[in-house]
């Protein structure tokens, strides 16, 4: 095309931009429900990958250290939570003599603080409170089992067996109600 041709130039009329942009909205909104469910499953998968982890780095600190180490819900200040909610953080610290607490603040290997997203609930037995890791790695007493909810319910469930290792399980079927623990 010419440049000093009579007529309008290359482009698009305001009647076709306004019928592109009613498309891509009806489009966007057939699209945004699905959209919103994949990232709630990703921030609930995304707790249980953080979760695992976390339980699976402990273990194996306790077995190269030889010397228990213990894994529990945060009060996000060095301290164990006494309540079975691990939505805030957890923590990690050395525990040769079976402390609650851990016995100073070196003690501390490593402390998680708000790790999951406001959408996403962890709650743990509500029996058992932490896991301790022998120096062989064997995590001693009852089975941990810790909740993953998102606000459609509980999205897996991680367990700590007495072996120590960690399993997770999900739910088949519609997800089941997540109450907090008293």
């Amino acid at each position: 095309m010419r440049k000093d041709a009579p007529g309008p130039g290359p482009g698009f009329s305001l009647v076709e931009l306004m019928a592109a942009l009613a498309v891509a909205a009806i489009l966007l909104g057939l699209a945004l429900p699905g959209f919103q469910e994949t990232v709630r499953r990703h921030r609930a998968e995304a707790a249980v990958h953080q979760l695992s982890t976390m339980l699976a780095l402990a273990r194996n600190t306790a077995i190269v250290r030889r010397t228990p180490v213990t894994v529990c819900p945060s009060l996000g200040d060095g301290q164990c939570h006494t309540k079975p909610d691990w939505s805030s953080g957890w923590l990690v610290y050395r525990d040769p003599h079976r402390a609650s607490q851990p016995a100073s603040p070196a003690d501390v290997l490593q402390e998680v603080r708000m790790p999951l997203h406001g959408s996403v609930r962890a709650y743990s037995s509500a029996g058992r409170l932490r896991v301790r890791y022998q120096p062989d790695g064997l995590s001693s007493g009852t089975n941990l089992t810790i909740r993953v909810c998102n606000d459609r319910g509980v999205h897996a469930q991680l367990v700590v067996n007495n072996t120590g290792r960690v399993r997770v399980s999900r739910p088949s079927g519609p997800p089941a109600a997540c109450p907090a623990p008293d």
